[in-house]
């Protein structure tokens, strides 16, 4: 028998992870559409593959897994507010977003982000209510910084323990 709700929610919450953000170029309006994930991992490493989880009914599904390639932002501290935004159903995502072009598949990316990552859709799975898009990387750009993290519903930054 499956878990009940709160104790899988409870589990989702002690989940802490990354804040990335994906984005793509919906076809058929040219506007580039997006969500906050923190389900960014790194799948592959020959080739080079990563994935996420996306809910069939958030607005940008079928951009996102349609389209022929993708962005992921992985974001810092300082971008709190786009994590935010990126992650709030009926707002304007792109009002006070900067976005660079991927130099490669040209996907729109996060400015300022930690990392700037552009995929090639390369397979998508169907799983419950959710998607699992992965990506072939193409190219990417780290920064210097330090990650925008989520736990316990909280967004926060790192905190290393002392060396022993």
């Amino acid at each position: 028998m499956p878990v009940s709700g709160e104790v899988y929610r409870h589990i989702g919450r002690s989940a802490a992870g990354a804040v990335s953000i994906v984005t793509a170029f919906d076809g058929a309006s040219d506007r580039v559409v997006g969500l906050t994930v923190s389900s960014f991992v790194t799948l592959s490493f020959d080739p080079p593959l990563v994935m996420f989880a996306i809910q069939h009914d958030a607005s940008c599904y079928p951009a996102l897994t349609t389209s022929e390639a993708f962005g992921v932002s992985l974001l810092t501290v300082h971008q709190t507010e786009i994590a935010r935004r990126f992650a709030t159903k009926g707002v304007d995502k792109n009002a006070n977003t900067r976005f660079d072009r991927g130099q490669v598949l040209r996907v729109p990316l996060i400015a300022d982000a930690l990392v700037q990552v552009e995929c090639r859709t390369h397979e998508i799975f169907a799983s419950g209510d959710h998607a699992i898009v992965v990506g072939l990387v193409e190219a990417a750009r780290p920064r210097e910084g330090e990650p925008l993290l989520y736990f316990a519903r909280k967004f926060g930054s790192f905190v290393p323990l002392p060396e022993s």
